[in-house]
């Protein structure tokens, strides 16, 4: 085995890793968990994370509030944030 010095992704990569491996959960146990409860579990274990990992609590929820301005800016212009839309299509898709 070759160790050799990994290169880290950017932030960005890092951020669509995380949000694809999530989704690739979601798909997996879908119907082991209802969509509500895995949210729910997931914005609940994200939020234990986050303060347990931050500095202090107000950094704790700066970071969580950045997350959620993010996605409210990315709403108004779909276009810009294709999993959005890749969300949206899944929906449509097993809403029926």
């Amino acid at each position: 085995m070759i160790k050799g010095k990994t290169k880290k992704l950017s932030t960005q990569k890092q951020i669509d890793l995380v949000r694809d491996k999530l989704l690739d959960l979601m798909e997996e146990i879908r119907y082991e968990v209802d969509v509500p409860n895995f949210i729910y579990s997931a914005i609940y274990t994200v939020t234990e994370l986050t303060y347990d990992t931050a500095p202090n609590p107000n950094q704790a929820q700066l970071l969580m509030m950045n997350g959620i301005m993010a996605h409210l800016e990315h709403r108004e212009d779909i276009a810009k944030d294709p999993y959005v839309t890749k969300l949206q299509k899944k929906r449509g898709k097993n809403a029926k």
